[in-house]
């Protein structure tokens, strides 16, 4: 099993002053010893998950590494999408609109991949089948 590297934790603790390089180093081979497995983000965040908490005190600076790993985005391109999105909302929709409808929009344009899996006839058919009025209006 080849050690981690002292100049992979050396580049980790550039990109995160809040790291202490001796202590991470230390841990990182402590888990390497216990993972049979490649290490990466995913196989570490499944052995942590199913670590009792008391073992996994021990380990505390991989696991803020793992958390800001997971947290913090490699690219701003993403957050540079959400808001050409909401440019474009807010330029269409001028300032008709809540603040709160404003966001709601915004959140399905980021996740559209998502809302356009949605089947949006039964979430039709459930709402108006909710109400009696409704289904007077609408119909089956």
């Amino acid at each position: 099993m080849k050690p981690v590297a002292r100049s992979e934790v050396i580049d980790a603790v550039k990109q995160y002053p809040e790291l202490d390089e001796d202590v991470l180093h230390t841990q990182l081979a402590m888990v390497k010893q216990m993972i049979t497995e490649p290490l990466t983000v995913d196989v570490i965040v499944a052995k942590f998950v199913s670590m009792d908490p008391v073992v996994r005190r021990l380990f505390p600076a991989v696991e803020t590494l793992v958390r800001l790993l997971l947290t913090i985005p490699c690219s701003s391109a993403e957050a540079e999408r959400s808001f050409s999105g909401l440019r474009r909302l807010k330029t269409y929709l001028r300032n008709s609109m809540t603040q709160a409808r404003l966001n709601h929009l915004a959140i399905l344009h980021v996740h559209q991949e998502m809302t356009d899996a949605i089947d949006v006839v039964a979430i039709a058919k459930d709402f108006v089948g909710k109400s009696d009025t409704r289904l007077i209006t609408f119909g089956q």
